[in-house]
C-alpha cells in the first residue's frame, strides 16, 4: 500500500532515509511537517506516538485521514503551512521540498510545486522551518529534517549557523549517496 493512494510525492529515498526517526516513538507527541503521502506519520502512529500530520495538499490530508480511521491511529491532520499555529511536540519530522528551481520555471501542477520546488537555492522552505522550529519543540525534543546536497550549500549553511547562534544545535544523523546527489538527515534540537 503506498500509504494514502492520493495524488502525491510518493515515497522515495529521501522518505525513507527519515523513516527511522519516525519509529521508536510511543508515547511521543509527533508532527510530522509537510506530511504528503502520510508515509512518516503511519510509521510513527503504528509506533505508538500521537501524531499531527501537516500539509497544504487537502488530497492527502484526507486520504491519510481515511487510513487512520481504518486502523484506529491517532494521526490528526491540519491543513496549515508548515506548523503554523499548532504548539510544541517531542519530536519532529520533515521533508521539506529541496530541489532548486529558477524563478520561472516551477513546475505547473500546484501539488508537484509543493513537494518539490525548494526555490532557486533550494532552501526556502528548509529556512522558514528553522525560522520557527525553537517555537514548536518540547523541552529535550529533537527535530529530524531531510537535506540535499542538490541544495546551496552556502544558503544551508547559513541557516544552521543562525539555528545555532541562536542557542540550537545540530548534527547530522544519517546519509545516503545517490547517482548525483547526497542526502542527509539533520538532528535539530535546543541546548540545554
Amino acid at each position: 500500500m503506498s500509504d494514502t493512494g492520493a495524488r502525491v510525492y510518493p515515497p522515495r529515498e529521501d522518505t525513507l532515509l527519515l523513516a527511522p526517526f519516525a519509529e521508536g516513538t510511543r508515547g511521543l507527541r509527533v508532527l510530522d511537517v509537510g506530511t504528503g503521502n502520510g508515509h512518516l506519520a503511519l510509521i510513527a502512529a503504528r509506533s505508538g506516538a500521537t501524531v499531527v500530520a501537516t500539509d497544504r495538499n487537502r488530497a492527502a490530508l484526507e486520504a491519510l485521514s481515511q487510513v487512520a480511521r481504518q486502523e484506529r491511529l491517532p494521526i490528526e491532520p491540519v491543513r496549515t503551512d508548515l506548523a503554523r499555529g499548532l504548539g510544541r511536540f517531542d519530536r519532529i519530522l520533515c521533508n521539506p521540498p529541496y530541489l532548486p528551481t529558477p524563478l520561472g520555471a516551477s513546475d505547473p501542477d500546484p501539488m508537484d510545486r509543493l513537494a518539490l520546488d525548494g526555490g532557486p537555492d533550494g532552501c526556502r522552505v528548509t529556512e522558514r522551518l528553522f525560522v520557527d522550529l525553537a517555537d514548536h519543540l518540547a523541552p529535550g525534543a529533537y527535530a529530524f529534517v531531510l537535506a540535499s546536497s542538490l541544495q546551496d550549500p552556502h544558503a544551508f549553511e547559513k541557516i544552521l549557523l543562525e539555528w545555532r547562534t541562536g542557542g540550537g544545535e545540530v548534527d547530522v544523523v544519517a546519509r545516503r549517496e545517490l547517482e548525483g546527489e547526497r542526502l542527509s538527515v539533520v538532528r535539530a534540537y535546543r541546548r540545554t
